[in-house]
């Protein structure tokens, strides 16, 4: 590796993680591409990449190339979103509209092994947007449909009409949970949950939610599926519910002033960890507390969103004006912020540590960030590494 292509950003490098302290740049193997996506497997051991020039697969823990760019593979063309299943040689893609060879109303499936197209599926009504592998289905989603096949029969098991899917009102994870909102649908946020038994769907689970907010801007659920976040239409509040029992775990109040919230996500590995992507890529990452506040107790909406802008600013931000309201002055501190680079086309938790934030920006650079109170909760770069 050439000792310009990694930056340590920390004066010392004994702090560096050890995936990280040799890393191997992505080599373009002599052609250029545009990365179109990028998405784990179902074990987080893989990132899969759609490009203007088929996919790439790339090992997690150091960034190594997983298999060998091939002329099949390039000539797969452009490729919307790529995902590995598990480990397989098995590469689930959703074609671009911009692609010559096949059209982007089917999903396809190529053997990277055998550098083949085994199989496809197609919506002959409407064209396909986004697709999600869980560990025992494929969700295909249109512009007002999830379609739900069970992966290893090819089988339609569910179709979900109506649904708003443009509008970050729908959420996915990898243990067969769907959360969504029926278009027109002010206040009602629908989860379903698909139980498998020997690789064959067993029942499903459904639930309804009835949101405190008359509006939602977006919704998203924890990985497991525990947990399930809604935030009010001018982004300034957060409700958190618990799946199980459907009752409000945590409330949040973020201040008299109008958020969009691009991305908001739990930590893997401890979910009180929250993060919050807002506008112009600043965010926040919340330490909620272990214990949560009284059952059903909901105090953002003490506060009246029509008096938003009317807030002083010496009253200290975004928290500024719900604690000199409360008695509890540590209530919903803001664990660390900051503001990432570029159009970002990649962001997590890392999967190792609850305390690191990974992503990958447009220009295809790896940016991984450390955080801690001992230094006064802003966030570090890390390692910043040129993958094109």
């Amino acid at each position: 590796m050439e000792e310009d292509n990694t930056i340590n950003i920390q004066n010392s490098k004994e702090n560096l993680s050890p995936d990280f302290d040799k890393i191997t740049p992505w080599n373009s193997s002599g052609y250029p591409v545009q990365v179109n996506s990028i998405r784990y497997n179902q074990d987080y051991s893989l990132l899969t990449l759609g490009t203007s020039k088929g996919y790439k697969i790339f090992l997690t823990s150091n960034l190594l190339q997983a298999h060998e760019d091939t002329e099949a593979v390039k000539n797969l063309d452009d490729i919307s979103i790529a995902m590995v299943y598990f480990k397989s040689s098995l590469v689930f893609f959703l074609p671009s509209r911009y692609n010559e060879v096949f059209t982007n109303s089917e999903l396809i499936i190529f053997d990277d092994f055998y550098q083949k197209k085994i199989a496809s599926f197609k919506d002959k009504s409407e064209e396909l947007i986004n697709f999600f592998l869980s560990k025992n289905i494929v969700l295909m989603v249109t512009l007002s449909r999830i379609i739900v096949v069970e992966l290893f029969t090819f089988k339609i098991i569910d179709i979900i009409d109506n649904v708003n899917t443009m509008n970050k009102l729908n959420s996915f994870n990898f243990y067969d949970y769907i959360a969504y909102i029926k278009l027109n649908d002010k206040k009602n946020i629908y989860l379903k949950y698909y139980q498998s038994e020997n690789h064959k769907i067993k029942s499903l689970i459904k639930k309804k939610f009835s949101s405190k907010f008359d509006f939602l801007q977006i919704i998203s659920l924890s990985s497991c599926g525990n947990y399930l976040c809604t935030v009010s239409i001018f982004g300034n509040k957060i409700h958190i519910y618990d799946t199980k029992n459907e009752k409000l775990k945590y409330c949040m109040y973020l201040g008299a002033s109008i958020l969009v919230i691009e991305k908001i996500f739990f930590s893997e590995k401890k979910p009180n960890y929250l993060f919050v992507l807002k506008n112009e890529n600043k965010f926040n990452i919340y330490k909620l507390p272990m214990k949560s506040q009284k059952e059903n107790e909901c105090v953002c909406n003490k506060y009246d969103d029509s008096k938003i802008g009317a807030e002083n600013k010496k009253e200290g931000g975004f928290f500024g004006y719900f604690r000199r309201l409360s008695k509890n002055k540590d209530i919903w501190e803001s664990h660390a912020n900051g503001e990432l680079d570029g159009q970002i086309l990649f962001l997590d938790f890392d999967r190792n540590k609850n305390k690191d934030i990974i992503y990958i920006n447009q220009n295809g650079e790896f940016i991984k960030y450390h955080f801690n109170k001992t230094h006064n909760g802003n966030i570090l770069p890390y390692v910043r590494v040129q993958w094109m």
